[in-house]
């Protein structure tokens, strides 16, 4: 076979694409540091117990302490078995489940869940939501400010009028976890659409 053009790019491209897609498996996969231990994630409740006998199984349980800001990501760490992943989302509500589990940890997975922490949602983290918003892009001089009670974001920002060239301040609170759903209605920011 007569090596040309095509296969000499191929070479040096298939070790570049392999990496890449290995950085996609793993992205997102709540690993290494982005496990945050449920005792230091203050939106996190979860608890475990690995006895069992003949009458009773093993038993671990979590629910969301912040459901109000969004979604609770937790991993179940099980020793020589597959991990168990929760999203939660109701403080109302836990996920558990019963069976011979050596749980050795509970974790909030910070690459997975809207927030781990209340001290997670400051100034900058509401104005990066923002950004992913619609919104952004037809928006500026945004900045924000969180309240300190309830822990929304205070967004604040110059939004094109329908005309098209036209700005008007406008603002709005909102959760933390709805701030990447903003909308320019005319010129005022809305959650979700006009």
């Amino acid at each position: 076979m007569k090596w040309n053009a095509v296969h000499a790019i191929s070479a040096v491209l298939a070790p570049a694409l392999i990496a890449a897609l290995a950085v996609q498996v793993h992205a997102g996969s709540c690993e290494g540091s982005n496990r945050i231990d449920h005792d230091a994630a203050d939106c996190l409740d979860a608890d475990w117990d690995n006895s069992t006998n003949w009458l009773s199984h093993g038993k671990v349980w979590a629910r969301s302490q912040c459901s109000d800001s969004g979604t609770v990501v937790a991993k179940v760490d099980i020793k020589n078995a597959k991990d168990k992943t929760w999203h939660l989302n109701d403080d109302s509500k836990r996920s558990s489940g019963t069976g011979i589990y050596n749980v050795r940890n509970v974790y909030c997975c910070a690459d997975l869940s809207d927030l781990c922490n209340k001290s997670d949602i400051h100034t900058q983290a509401c104005v990066d939501q923002f950004e992913k918003s619609s919104a952004a892009s037809t928006c500026r001089n945004t900045y924000a400010g969180v309240n300190s009670n309830n822990r929304q974001c205070d967004i604040h920002s110059e939004c094109q009028l329908i005309n098209g060239y036209d700005y008007t301040n406008t603002s709005i609170a909102v959760k933390f976890s709805e701030t990447e759903t903003l909308v320019n209605c005319k010129g005022y920011l809305k959650v979700g659409s006009c």
